[in-house]
């Protein structure tokens, strides 16, 4: 825990409760926010396009048991300042697997929950470990890796139809990008959503202008 006064903290939460882009899920007393943890929706990865079946049969939930699922900070999984906190439960609804945050009482924990708070994260992302897949053609024929040439070209869909949660984390640009933050209502907030998104992508845009503009000073140095 902090050495932050208890009469900061309160401060902090009633200024966290009272921003405009805070997910209406987020509830500062409790240190949570709920949120869309996957939909499945497919992601390109080159050679083929992935997508995860989301069920209760299909997502191996056993680390919730054993110790827990942490929170990270953008898939770094080598030491322990990098836990924001950790996945209170995890449920299924529609389609979607949906999970309740706990944000840790550590600076770094404090500073996750101030940018969510604040609009700033645009969603969270899996961490996993697949242990079955399915492959299907463009036609939604099943593929047999056995016997089946399964080509490479991203016209194979694989679905992942067990895998592991393994962590949590927290990401400025989901592959999934229905993994978001929910309202209190148990909808998607699309104001908090849209607003987080539109700042993810106005930094993508000036990362990518900063690397041409530094090869175009680089190739000026030559």
């Amino acid at each position: 825990m902090t050495n932050t006064p208890w009469t900061a903290r309160r401060s902090a939460e009633k200024r966290f409760a009272k921003t405009a882009a805070s997910p209406k899920s987020f509830n500062p007393s409790e240190r949570t926010a709920e949120v869309v943890m996957s939909t499945g929706s497919p992601v390109d990865r080159g050679l083929y396009v992935e997508r995860l079946k989301i069920s209760p049969s299909s997502v191996d939930l056993g680390r919730m048991q054993r110790g827990g699922v942490a929170l990270l900070d953008s898939h770094q999984q080598s030491g322990l300042s990098n836990i924001l906190g950790r996945v209170q439960s995890v449920r299924f609804q529609n389609g979607e697997m949906i999970g309740v945050i706990e944000f840790a009482k550590t600076q770094r924990g404090n500073d996750a929950m101030e940018l969510v708070a604040n609009g700033m994260v645009p969603g969270t992302s899996i961490g996993y470990v697949v242990s079955r897949w399915r492959f299907e053609d463009e036609e939604g024929r099943e593929l047999d890796p056995a016997h089946d040439r399964i080509p490479s070209d991203g016209s194979v869909t694989a679905w992942a139809t067990r895998f592991e949660l393994m962590e949590l984390s927290l990401v400025s640009v989901p592959a999934d990008s229905s993994a978001v933050f929910r309202a209190a209502s148990g909808h998607v907030d699309p104001e908090y959503n849209r607003d987080a998104l539109a700042r993810a992508e106005a930094r993508i845009r000036m990362r990518a202008r900063q690397r041409m503009v530094g090869r175009m000073v680089g190739r000026l140095m030559k």
